[in-house]
């Protein structure tokens, strides 16, 4: 088990270390015992690491690095091709916020251009119906929102952002609208594990998507958003 903080790459669950230990378990061996270069599938993209939420698990790194840092529209566009190139299929656009992008729609469109399978991982939270429909028209292939919790005070506590439930509700319900698939993404602990069920079942979005239950991922290292 890791420790909290990691001196290499300090982050509040330390997932540089967890995932040295993991590629050592994974690695394939060929006949001959050497390395087998297998091609990456998937392309997790963090384009900011801006949130307007404050979730206390949060992995963003604890030193944020400013907007001035983040990568340009066309740089990403770029990494999106030479990343299909290498046999790269899913692309997941993360963050921080993906929304406080004001360049997201033209990087989701430069994904498609690339031939990228396209998931949003968001919190809902700045993005808008406007910037939505931007999104479908440049592309977009699929939405995942996070939430805090099944009761919208404990969420909004949770995230540190009135009315973010809310907000959440009201992207699920556009998301289907355009008819996207929709994943729901929750971390479980100590706070809301009373309403694990609740959040399974999760009622308050699954009544805005037409009878289609969303899935609900549980991972020990939280997200962000």
């Amino acid at each position: 088990m890791s420790q909290p903080y990691c001196a290499a790459s300090p982050t509040r669950s330390c997932w540089s270390c967890d995932n040295d230990r993991a590629r050592s378990f994974w690695i394939k061996l060929d006949p001959a015992g050497r390395p087998i270069q297998q091609k990456p599938l998937g392309l997790l993209a963090e384009l900011t690491h801006r949130c307007p939420l404050g979730c206390p698990y949060c992995s963003n790194p604890l030193a944020l690095d400013p907007r001035e840092g983040e990568l340009d529209t066309a740089t990403w566009s770029r990494v999106f091709r030479e990343a299909a190139e290498l046999g790269v299929l899913q692309l997941h656009l993360s963050g921080g916020e993906p929304g406080a992008r004001r360049d997201l729609i033209d990087i989701a469109a430069g994904a498609h251009a690339a031939g990228l399978y396209t998931n949003l991982i968001t919190s809902a939270v700045g993005i808008t119906e406007s910037v939505l429909a931007g999104l479908v028209q440049a592309g977009l292939d699929h939405v995942q929102i996070s939430i805090q919790d099944s009761d919208a005070q404990s969420a909004d506590r949770i995230a540190g952002y009135a009315g973010a439930f809310a907000r959440k509700r009201a992207l699920a319900a556009a998301v289907v609208g355009h008819k996207l698939p929709l994943t729901v993404n929750a971390v479980v602990h100590c706070t809301n594990i009373d309403r694990i069920g609740d959040m399974v079942d999760l009622p308050s979005i699954r009544s805005q998507i037409s009878g289609r239950i969303p899935q609900l991922s549980m991972p020990s290292a939280a997200p962000h958003g």
